[in-house]
C-alpha cells in the first residue's frame, strides 16, 4: 500500500488560489450570519407594525391569504383533472395502436418528449411465410431438400448440432423441432 501511495502525487494548490478562496468562505460566511438576523428582525417588525395598526389589517391580510390558497387549490385540482383526462386520452391511443397493429408517434411537452410505437403491420407476413429467426441458423438448416443427402463429418455434426443447441437453449426452436434437426444430421453422418 505505501508503494500506491508513494507513486500517488498531488500538487499542492497555487497560494494566490488558497487565499482568494479562503477569503470567499469567509466573506460569504460572514453575510450569510449578518443576513439571517436581519431578515428575523425585519419580519418581527413588519409583523408588530401590521398587528399594532389594526387588526382590521391583519384580518383584511388572512382573508388575502386565504383566497390565494383557495385558488391555487382550485387550479391544482383542475390541473390534476386535465392530466388524468389527457392521460386517459393517451391510454387510449397507445391500446388502439396495439389492436390494430397501426404506427403510432405522440409529442408531449411541445415535442421535448416523443413516443413511437411500430405496430405489427410493418411485420406483416404473406399467408403461409414463417417468421424469419432471431438468430441465425446453422448452414444445414437451409440446406434441407428432397434430393440425395450428403455425408456429414463427425466434426461438422459436432459443430451443427452445437448450432441448434444454443438455438433450442435460446427458444428460437423449440424441443420438437430440434429432436426432427437431429434426427435428420444423424441420418446423414450414416449415409
Amino acid at each position: 500500500m505505501g508503494k500506491f501511495f508513494s507513486r500517488l502525487k498531488i500538487d499542492a494548490p497555487h497560494t494566490s488560489l488558497s487565499s482568494w478562496n479562503t477569503w470567499a468562505v469567509f466573506y460569504s460566511l460572514m453575510i450569510f450570519l449578518i443576513a439571517i438576523p436581519f431578515i428575523l428582525i425585519v419580519s418581527l417588525v413588519w409583523l408588530n407594525g401590521i398587528l399594532g395598526f389594526s387588526t382590521w389589517i391583519f384580518a383584511a391580510l388572512v382573508c388575502l391569504c386565504a383566497w390565494g390558497y383557495w385558488r391555487l387549490y382550485r387550479y391544482w385540482q383542475n390541473f390534476k383533472s386535465r392530466m388524468a383526462q389527457q392521460g386517459g386520452e393517451f391510454q387510449d391511443l397507445v391500446r388502439q395502436a396495439t389492436q390494430s397493429g397501426k404506427d403510432l408517434e405522440i409529442s408531449l411537452l411541445n415535442g421535448v418528449f416523443t413516443l413511437r410505437y411500430h405496430g405489427t403491420a410493418a411485420l406483416a407476413l404473406p399467408p403461409g411465410q414463417s417468421p424469419p429467426l432471431a438468430l441465425e441458423g446453422p448452414l444445414t438448416l437451409e440446406a434441407e431438400t428432397d434430393g440425395p443427402q450428403d455425408w456429414l463429418p463427425p466434426e461438422r455434426l459436432r459443430e451443427e448440432l452445437a448450432e441448434f443447441i444454443r438455438l433450442r437453449d435460446s427458444g428460437v426452436i423449440n424441443a420438437e423441432e430440434f429432436d426432427r434437426i437431429k434426427t435428420r444430421l444423424l441420418n446423414k453422418m450414416s449415409a
